[in-house]
């Protein structure tokens, strides 16, 4: 997207100019490391098949090493980070492949100017962008979990009293080429873990993905605030892993999106909390007109105080696709692709045809009520219930109807000291007939230990 670059170069320009005011101020210097050691289990996450051997289980063992350098209105962050996975069961049609310590790479790299009057701040190169709940703007490249979630971006934040305005440029390509990485991957072997392309780089995306973004929010009193955004996206399709034999060629073709929406969070009373968020997206790829729109609502309640304890119904509405139409009516999950709902259901996603290709956590064709309570055990441990209903809005899936199944997950998190915290998670999702026989319960386990200096 040329509009993009054009961004970009201009808010380059517009630091340079501005650094030789800042050079005498005084310096400073920061650091700091995070060590993350996962333990994950799962079972029938794929495809819920009782006749398939998919049971793997593996470490993920994930550092991060940051410094960030100041001096006067600007400062400079990097951030160095590894992830590699070291298997204790590993399933039948994987026994051929490796270890690897896979690749050491930029997940943040960017300089940032911050006006003297705190109003202005200008962000430009590789960092994080988490807005709202997530719901449209968190994960920059879906295909390497959680290991990172950074986007190449420029943003540009203006605030007066209450409300702030940002401008976004983003433009994730489909594997990270960008900035230099140290990487133990021989093109020609195969390795256990994420997937790679022909020459050995992970993939991030699923083709290039660039946007232009306009981002308002104004605070309220007490924790309410309005939200509204418009966003420019232009996909352009180089899948990660094989696409259906049926793909088209119009599947492979630029698409162009516009989201338009915005969110709201109200509390009623000291108890009791409304969050709910709506966008439409129009836009088209070739001759395919997109019409699609999403949205959530939760309404929360206190029922225990002393332990923070609050129970929040809700529901998740996002479009389907309608196989008997040449338009585009499936919500784009833009960029939210990651397991805000659940950890376990992300892969399933794989198995689906959404516009000829297999997308991982590609949220879109759902109906999903819920109900969570989250209550603290004490000081430092919490718990989470969540169960969820998911249905269908259009009968696209591998099987004939369009119940997806029900969910439940058990969270247990725990702050043991100031650098150290962990959780536990265990998730059970029971399939419906959105999904074809034979059909057999799938299970997510995993364990978690972080520690932060």
């Amino acid at each position: 997207m040329r509009i993009t670059r054009h961004f970009a170069r201009f808010c380059w320009i517009f630091i340079l100019l501005m650094l030789p005011l800042q050079l005498s101020a005084e310096p400073g210097f920061k650091w700091g490391f995070r060590e993350r050691i996962r333990h994950t289990y799962m079972n029938n996450t794929m495809d819920f098949k009782a006749n398939l051997d998919d049971k793997q289980a593996f470490f993920r063992i994930r550092t991060n090493l940051w410094g960030q350098y100041s001096f006067g209105r600007f400062a400079v962050r990097a951030q160095l980070t590894n992830e590699f996975r070291p298997y204790t069961i590993v399933r039948t049609r994987d026994q051929a492949k490796e270890f690897t310590l896979d690749e050491i790479i930029f997940d943040n790299l960017f300089l940032k100017y911050t006006s003297e009057s705190k109003n202005l701040t200008v962000i430009v190169g590789r960092q994080n962008l988490i807005y709202g709940e997530g719901f449209i703007l968190l994960e920059g490249g879906p295909w390497d979990g959680s290991r990172s979630i950074y986007h190449d971006a420029v943003k540009i934040s203006v605030k007066n009293g209450a409300t702030t305005v940002d401008l976004l440029g983003i433009s994730n390509p489909a594997y990270d080429y960008r900035l230099p990485k140290f990487s133990f991957v021989d093109p020609d072997k195969k390795y256990l873990g994420l997937p790679k392309n022909k020459d050995g780089h992970q993939w991030m995306n699923d083709g290039l993905e660039e946007a232009l973004g306009l981002y308002v929010t104004r605070k309220g009193e007490k924790g309410a605030s309005i939200e509204g955004y418009y966003f420019y996206k232009t996909e352009r399709p180089d899948f990660a892993i094989p696409t259906f034999s049926d793909i088209t060629e119009d599947q492979r073709r630029m698409r162009i999106i516009h989201t338009l929406g915005g969110r709201l969070v109200h509390p009623f009373s000291e108890k009791m909390k409304l969050s709910t968020e709506w966008a439409y997206q129009t836009g088209s790829q070739a001759a395919n007109k997109i019409s699609a729109y999403g949205g959530y609502v939760n309404l929360g309640y206190t029922l225990v105080p002393q332990r923070k304890g609050v129970l929040t119904a809700g529901v998740n509405l996002l479009s389907g696709d309608d196989p008997n139409t040449a338009d585009i009516e499936g919500w784009n999950p833009l960029f939210s692709r990651w397991p805000k709902w659940s950890e376990l259901y992300i892969y399933s996603h794989t198995i689906e045809n959404i516009d000829g290709a297999r997308k991982v956590a590609y949220w879109t064709n759902t109906l999903a009520p819920n109900l969570k309570f989250v209550i603290n055990a004490n000081s430092k441990v919490s718990v989470t219930f969540w169960l969820h209903h998911l249905q269908a809005l259009q009968a696209s899936g591998p099987g004939d109807g369009k119940t997806r199944g029900n969910e439940v997950q058990l969270w247990i998190k725990a702050k043991f000291t100031k650098q150290l915290s962990g959780h536990f998670l265990y998730d059970l999702f029971m399939p419906g007939d959105f999904y074809p026989e034979p059909l057999a319960n799938a299970s997510f386990i995993r364990f978690e230990l972080m520690f932060t200096l």
